[in-house]
């Protein structure tokens, strides 16, 4: 591997079958293909440059739309990856002596049967369970379902929607097993500034929030904190797949060198109250037995039940004093009683039923909306783009160990060669996979990486 070039790929096979299950090798006419996944996408796309010097594929086919297009590429260290897609449009189609481009845009089976499976039968169950069902049996995928288990069950009545719509909605309300029990601690909150907010409300505690994306390994339902999670906590996610430094090191050619980067996104405390991050104000009302609450949510006071990705041990100061006032307000209608058939109330609380023998399916809006907003906002507060030499294991979810050059005075750099509240684990939250085969065949990865909080690991971090 030493003589070859790092981002060195070779197209070993391309096989587009056409709707009658007919096999056609495509493998001489293929420009270039470039592979995409994102964590807040249901499924995986494609695309594909073609040259059609004489098979004329598009039209002696003819390419109608549906066809599979397996194409299987080998990597610098002879590893090769298979990509099973689907044509979904055919465009830029441009002619010039006797030869014709074009491209196939190309995405899941499952993504092309979502936009006719509509479900209107009752669902029931944990939010893992019904996601496993839907995919199996409603979009019939033979790809492997990765879930996490969660907490409480659900019912309800799906109202014709499509079958990812369905699931994305379940995302947000689902706690993992490993969440505490939902509670709400009674007693004032404390608050400044000239809020007129009600300060004797409850306080809401805990974590939620799910991710539902595919990536190369099939599709995946779990939480947000698992996949903050490097494995030393209660969550249990997954440790760093890679170690990425910016510092090329020419003597010996290393694959896993950065060769560009930048920050896209890193702060935005306007946006971040506006969505509720740091603190929410919530109104329930029951209104079948008339009972009204008002909780509040800290994000600081439930930092410790989150897992993250970086080294901050408390939100920075400003972050604290814009938290002491709820900067969003949201209002939940409480339904205990729809799926309860039995004669004694369907709310589990001790005041409604001191049996504590309600529903099967209580409501419990109360315990997951503000924490399942507050950690899906808060887990994108740092956003890096790299661009890498080819490396087509790394998939969305995949978390990587990313080393930042310390850009501080001459000096200080030979003390501390990398920046310690910059550097350290982020999450793949989105990946492109670029192959030519023309002339030199080369692949670059472009990476987007996401974290929560500063700081690496093993460092302490300087936020105050």
């Amino acid at each position: 591997m030493a003589n070859k070039n790092l981002k060195s790929v070779e197209i070993k096979s391309c096989y587009l079958y056409d709707v009658g299950g007919a096999k056609y090798d495509m493998s001489a006419a293929v420009n270039g293909f470039s592979y995409y996944e994102s964590i807040f996408k249901p499924f995986v796309t494609g695309v594909m440059s073609v040259t059609d010097s004489g098979s004329n594929f598009i039209s002696t086919l003819p390419i109608q739309g549906g066809e599979l297009v397996s194409i299987t590429i080998k990597d610098v260290e002879e590893e090769e990856f298979t990509y099973n897609l689907h044509v979904w449009k055919v465009y830029g189609r441009i002619f010039t002596k006797g030869l014709q481009t074009y491209n196939l845009a190309l995405i899941s089976k499952e993504a092309l049967y979502n936009e006719g499976v509509r479900l209107t039968k009752k669902l029931s169950g944990t939010p893992d369970s019904i996601v496993k069902k839907i995919l199996e049996e409603s979009l019939n995928t033979s790809k492997d379902v990765s879930t996490e288990t969660c907490k409480y069950e659900v019912n309800f009545f799906p109202n014709g929607r499509k079958a990812h719509i369905i699931i994305q909605s379940l995302a947000q309300k689902a706690l993992p097993n490993t969440s505490g029990k939902a509670k709400s601690t009674v007693g004032k909150t404390t608050t400044g500034g000239k809020s007129e907010l009600s300060g004797d409300t409850k306080k809401s505690s805990g974590t939620a929030g799910y991710l539902f994306f595919e990536n190369r390994n099939g599709f995946h339902f779990k939480s947000i904190d698992y996949y903050y999670s490097t494995g030393s906590d209660t969550f249990k996610g997954d440790s760093e797949v890679a170690t990425y430094t910016v510092k090329p090191n020419t003597d010996n050619p290393d694959r896993y060198v950065i060769e560009e980067y930048g920050f896209t996104s890193e702060l935005d405390l306007i946006e971040q109250m506006r969505n509720g991050t740091y603190a929410s104000h919530l109104v329930a009302y029951n209104y079948s037995t008339g009972y009204y609450e008002e909780f509040s949510y800290n994000l600081q006071e439930n930092f410790d039940n989150m897992a993250h990705l970086g080294s901050q041990s408390k939100l920075g100061k400003t972050q604290q004093d814009l938290s002491i006032n709820p900067t969003r307000v949201m209002t939940v209608l409480v339904d205990h009683e729809t799926w309860n058939n039995k004669e004694t109330s369907g709310s589990n609380e001790e005041r409604d039923n001191p049996e504590g023998n309600g529903s099967n399916y209580p409501d419990y809006q109360k315990h997951w909306l503000a924490q399942s907003i507050a950690r899906r906002y808060f887990m994108e507060n740092q956003k890096l783009e790299i661009e890498i030499a080819g490396n087509m294991n790394l998939t969305v979810g995949d978390k990587i160990n990313v080393l930042l050059p310390n850009m501080s005075a001459s000096k200080n750099r030979d003390e501390e060669r990398f920046d310690k509240e910059n550097s350290g684990t982020y999450l793949i939250s989105s990946v492109s996979h670029n192959s030519v085969f023309l002339n030199s065949s080369v692949c670059v990865s472009r990476v987007e990486l996401i974290r929560d909080i500063y700081g690496m690991k093993d460092e302490t971090s300087n936020v105050k």
